[in-house]
């Protein structure tokens, strides 16, 4: 990181830019919940039932990317990218793998870590 950079990461400006982030991450939280408390309950189980639909073909029929089940399966832009960080789905796709990719993945890590230590 330049100097430059450096200073700008603990400038007033900087850190101004990130309490209202925050404050409009929080603000939306609260808009999604009061939507959801708003909704009726056979809404919910609608929206329940669509979006779990489509993470199930994503991640586990299609196996795509994080990107490619917001864009290609939600039929999402880049906006939902960090929304969907920010609700913890990123997290949520990147726990789901199948026994054999997990396999896979620690057959691999253990290779690549092999001469490491």
């Amino acid at each position: 990181m330049t100097e430059k950079s450096k200073s700008f990461m603990d400038s007033f400006e900087w850190k101004d830019i990130q309490d209202k982030f925050q404050l409009s991450i929080l603000q939306y939280e609260k808009d999604c919940d009061e939507y959801w408390d708003n909704l009726s309950y056979d809404d919910k189980l609608k929206a329940f039932y669509s979006v779990v639909k489509r993470i199930v073909k994503g991640d586990i029929e299609e196996n795509r990317s994080y990107r490619g089940v917001l864009y290609d399966v939600f039929g999402f832009d880049a906006a939902a990218y960090s929304i969907g960080m920010e609700c913890g789905y990123m997290a949520l796709h990147n726990s789901i793998v199948s026994k054999d990719q997990q396999e896979d993945y620690n057959a691999w890590l253990k290779e690549k870590n092999k001469n490491k230590y």
